[in-house]
């Protein structure tokens, strides 16, 4: 998901800050490298948050760049239709859930910071 903000109004660590204010009881949050917030649901579901100069990115993914590099690399030695459907099965709903959650909090935080 992503959302339009004004340019400079959000600060990563500000942002970092809220987030783990608002899930930090529920829900892990921590950098997963430079410049990406991930929220963790579990240790497989989470939401990633990217904050960049007028946009902040919100997208469901892996907590850690382990899982993911792991599922690529399912990926790849499996072929692209099974890894897919297993996907669809098992991860896409419950990440897209966490995404929902956390862009509402995000757009609800900074309502006044956001451009339609």
């Amino acid at each position: 998901m992503k959302i339009k903000i004004e340019d400079n109004s959000v600060i990563e660590s500000e942002l970092k800050a809220a987030l783990q204010e608002r899930f930090g009881d529920t829900y892990l949050v921590k950098n997963r490298q430079k410049g990406i917030i991930a929220v963790a649901k579990s240790k497989t579901f989470a939401a990633l948050v990217v904050v960049r100069k007028n946009r902040i990115f919100v997208n469901g993914g892996f907590p850690s760049m382990i899982k993911q590099m792991v599922f690529t690399l399912i990926f790849i030695l499996l072929g692209i239709l099974i890894p897919l459907i297993l996907y669809f099965i098992f991860y896409h709903k419950k990440m897209k859930e966490i995404e929902k959650e956390v862009a509402g909090f995000i757009q609800e935080r900074y309502q006044d910071k956001i451009i339609e």
